[in-house]
């Protein structure tokens, strides 16, 4: 059994002084790869540097939504110039928030079209983010898969993620409709998280991700304290609990759909 972390941020002050260690632990929990995702253009270039020390580390790089930027134009050439790097995986973390919104909602759509349009170039999948902002969202990824002409039924590369999914089972088929996975973060374990575990239930599991987000969403047995990739075993585990497959089924189903997606061997 292998485990991809799809999702973490391992640059961050959190991990600066056992970075070493917490990578031993992924990897004695068999999380044997993990996607380090930018928000601007210098944590991208920390996360392409960590994946440069660690074989196990890839990165993705991006402007979040919410990341104030002073002169945005200069920024995303920053992350075009990143995109060749052949430790890059994904462009992202992209995508839409109004639940707090730094950045108008206005300019959020901009910096994300414009993303999504480097991403296609660089023929890259695209990590997104999502909060309190799905309506606008799925309307700028359904232009976005119209303008690379994608037929959704015809079989062809996945598009990419919608990280940290928190939307009803209905979205979550329109979404995988347009090409794009649904990743499952710790959230899952959570006792009162009922939408996501009706996806998980729900959804087939050839479209799910396994994601810690770390340092964030800790599962259920260790919150409140810092997340680390090596307890993503804690949301595969619920998510055994929740589809009734055995852990050595789904762990290489979702490890198959992470390296499918990324191109990670």
């Amino acid at each position: 059994m292998m485990l991809i972390d799809t999702h973490s941020h391992l640059y961050l002050p959190e991990f600066e002084t056992d970075l070493e260690d917490v990578i031993r632990r992924a990897i004695d929990h068999r999380v044997e790869g993990m996607i380090v995702v930018g928000i601007d253009a210098k944590t991208s270039r920390q996360a392409i540097r960590l994946a440069e020390d660690y074989p196990q580390l890839y990165a993705a790089v991006g402007v979040h939504p919410n990341s104030q930027i002073g002169d945005i134009e200069e920024e995303l050439e920053q992350i075009k110039e990143l995109l060749p790097h052949p430790k890059v995986v994904a462009v992202g973390e992209i995508g839409l928030d109004t639940y707090r919104e730094y950045v108008s909602l206005a300019d959020q759509k901009v910096r994300l079209q414009r993303q999504l349009e480097l991403a296609s170039e660089a023929d890259l999948p695209v990590i997104i983010h999502n909060r309190n902002a799905m309506v606008e969202l799925y309307s700028i990824l359904t232009e976005f898969v119209e303008k690379k002409a994608v037929n959704p039924q015809v079989g062809r590369k996945p598009l990419g993620v919608l990280h940290s999914f928190s939307e009803d089972v209905e979205w979550a088929k329109r979404v995988i409709d347009l090409g794009f996975f649904i990743g499952v973060s710790g959230v899952v374990t959570f006792p009162n998280a009922q939408i996501i575990k009706e996806v998980v239930k729900a959804i087939p599991q050839q479209y799910l991700l396994l994601e810690t987000d770390a340092p964030y969403l800790s599962p259920q047995p260790k919150r409140g304290k810092r997340n680390e990739p090596a307890y993503l075993v804690y949301t595969l585990q619920e998510m055994v609990n929740l589809t009734g497959s055995s852990v050595d089924f789904l762990a290489n189903q979702v490890t198959s759909n992470a390296q499918n997606l990324f191109g990670i061997n």
